[in-house]
């Protein structure tokens, strides 16, 4: 599998970290002023893995209304708020064998992350588990045009780090994710954290846990 592989490049929510509680704890927080409800199961089968943006015009479709993009702009930067708050109160727990990972593929060459949350939540959390300083290079959503399933981030991942696509290994917990990292040209591992097997199914790899990775 690592044959040919120059650099890893890790997903962030749910494969580094589980944070998808905190972030549906947010986006919970910042619709409830307005009545809008949706379930866990819609949250995770229809918003995790596909952006910010896309997860607060699925929920105003679910209850009954419409956004514009200042109405959007508005409800992420209350979310990103929250998201402060949350990082704060500890809502999200590290992936055993996560952090271990990361800097056993440091030693092994250049290491990425490529996460389609913005950068100042990632980044923060990052730093609390003690792997912003391992990373060659840090790509988040609001560096790209385009959010996951599109390959834009993973490209521009690698091209920061100097290797081609096709030298690089992405792992991801999302079906959204894996279809990124395999249109842009890369081999790609799926953990079991937030789907079970079968919705990963396009990996090249499917693991149970990050912990169960070796390099």
């Amino acid at each position: 599998m690592l044959q040919g592989i120059r650099a890893i490049i890790f997903d962030f929510d749910g494969v580094l970290v589980d944070s998808e509680p905190l972030h549906e704890w947010a986006i919970r927080e910042t619709v409830r002023p307005l009545g809008w409800t949706f379930t866990t199961e819609r949250f995770f089968a229809e918003i995790v893995g596909r952006g910010d943006e896309n997860a607060f015009r699925k929920i105003a479709e679910w209850n009954g209304e419409r956004v514009d993009e200042e109405r959007v702009a508005a409800q992420l930067r209350v979310k990103w708020g929250l998201m402060g708050q949350g990082i704060d109160a500890e809502k999200f727990t590290i992936q055993p064998g996560a952090v271990e990972l990361v800097r056993a593929a440091k030693r092994r060459g250049p290491v990425a992350v490529c996460s389609g949350s913005v950068r100042e939540t990632v980044g923060t959390m990052l730093e609390r588990i003690g792997v912003r300083d391992v990373l060659d290079a840090l790509v988040c959503g609001d560096d790209v045009p385009r959010m996951k399933p599109a390959p834009d981030g993973y490209l521009l991942a690698a091209k920061t780090l100097g290797v081609e696509p096709g030298e690089c290994l992405a792992i991801e917990d999302t079906p959204t994710g894996i279809r990124a990292g395999k249109s842009a040209g890369m081999r790609v591992v799926g953990v079991c954290h937030t789907y079970p097997r079968e919705k990963l199914h396009e990996a090249d790899v499917v693991v149970e846990r990050i912990g169960e990775i070796r390099l």
